[in-house]
């Protein structure tokens, strides 16, 4: 059987990380994803650590596509995309709202060539409003959106910090993907091209499990609160650590903590007695919690301990250790790509698994910058030697191979 979106083609314009995880997704579900890039290339091509010249950042959210390198500042680079478009089902780009048109490559430019075409925006403040042209990074959504200081006001941390992982762009890339089914749906369903735009400020917020506690202006310090901060993390004997999925301040929580531990007489303390009192003091009653959780050797000890079924404890791991657990192999969650000569790079696999379909990391697809202009340019355009070379020779379209493959 084929995969679920083998019959669509995909020209991914886009960079960084927003939009390519997008086009990653789409290719996990088997469209053929052609990504072109600028001469200068996709910026995460230079993100380290690179193995034998690739970068394991750009693999990560690249692999499965093939690589095609044009100008498009060039009216022949703008041509050449636009017979592509007429051969293609979704254009998926995360330019500034204005660059497309600019390009000579809007919407309605598009449709003349491909009355089907889906087109796919991704920005930081969407389309038509005075924050359009405005450019936008992770941390720069993180801080405007409220989760850079609702995560410092948690953790009661000042100053605060950024997180070191793209949220925002994650996110966004997931409600992408979302809305390029939907797209495809209803054009199917019409006939009609369909043009779609996602926000990454829109991603963050409706990613932000806190957004609506926190519109009511309200910070109540007790009761069953949303978020995972509450959740405790404490050491084990071999010194490695445990997250606890138990608020030690909530009354059902230190009740069965105490049980647990076999001291009723915690209770008693003036500190603990009242659940007011215990939120005020939970470094205290997490202090007397500690050494009883260090005298297990075990995420799967604790819990036994704890004999609460809804109650869960965590080993905390690296990525690596990840890898290594008999879930990460039965489950296949990572997938080795080879990037030249033999040397690998693992990624992270699709999360998703279908009935006799298949799906998942191509990881026989993963291209240098225009390394795949001459397969592609043959096989989609029906273009022979002579044009790609003239193509090559005027610059239009460019490549740039590692030293170990000129």
């Amino acid at each position: 059987m084929d995969a679920p979106l083998s019959d669509l083609i995909v020209l991914d314009l886009t960079r960084a990380l927003a939009g390519p995880i997008a086009g990653r997704l789409l290719a996990d579900l088997g469209a053929d994803v052609i990504k072109i890039e600028p001469p200068d290339g996709d910026l995460t091509r230079s993100v380290v650590p690179r193995v034998d010249s690739m970068s394991a950042y750009f693999t990560q959210y690249n692999v499965g596509k093939r690589c095609v390198s044009i100008d498009l500042a060039r009216d022949e680079g703008r041509d050449l995309l636009l017979r592509m478009v007429a051969k293609a089902d979704i254009v998926l780009e995360n330019y500034r709202p204005d660059v497309m048109a600019r390009l000579g490559l809007g919407f309605e430019t598009l449709t003349q060539h491909n009355p089907r075409i889906i087109l796919a925006s991704v920005s930081g403040w969407g389309h038509n409003n005075s924050r359009s042209h405005q450019g936008a990074y992770a941390s720069a959504i993180h801080a405007e959106a409220g989760v850079t200081t609702t995560v410092a006001k948690r953790r009661d941390e000042d100053p605060p910090r950024n997180d070191p992982i793209s949220h925002a762009d994650v996110y966004t890339g997931l409600h992408a993907l979302a809305a390029l089914l939907a797209a495809v749906h209803l054009r199917d369903r019409t006939g009609q091209a369909q043009c779609v735009e996602v926000s990454m400020a829109e991603s963050m917020l409706v990613a932000n499990d806190l957004a609506s506690g926190e519109m009511t202006g309200e910070d109540p310090e007790t009761g069953f609160r949303g978020g995972q901060n509450w959740s405790p993390i404490f050491a084990l004997s071999n010194g490695t650590y445990v997250n606890v999925t138990l608020d030690s301040t909530t009354n059902g929580g230190f009740e069965v903590f105490s049980k647990a531990m076999g001291r009723p007489e915690l209770a008693e303390d003036e500190r603990f007695a009242l659940l007011e009192n215990r939120v005020r003091h939970r470094a205290e009653l997490e202090a007397e919690i500690a050494p009883w959780i260090a005298t297990f050797d075990s995420a799967e000890a604790v819990e036994a301990a704890i004999g609460q079924s809804t109650v869960l404890a965590a080993e905390l791991r690296t990525v690596p250790g990840l890898a290594e657990t008999d879930w990460a192999k039965e489950r296949g969650a990572f997938v080795n790509v080879d990037v030249g000569r033999g040397t690998t790079v693992s990624v992270p696999q699709a999360p998703w698994r279908y009935r006799d379909a298949p799906s998942g990391v191509q990881a026989d697809k993963l291209g240098f910058r225009g390394d795949h202009n001459r397969e592609v340019l043959e096989e989609l355009l029906g273009a022979d030697t002579q044009e790609i070379d003239s193509l090559e020779e005027s610059g239009v379209i460019s490549a740039r191979p590692p030293r170990w493959r000129r």
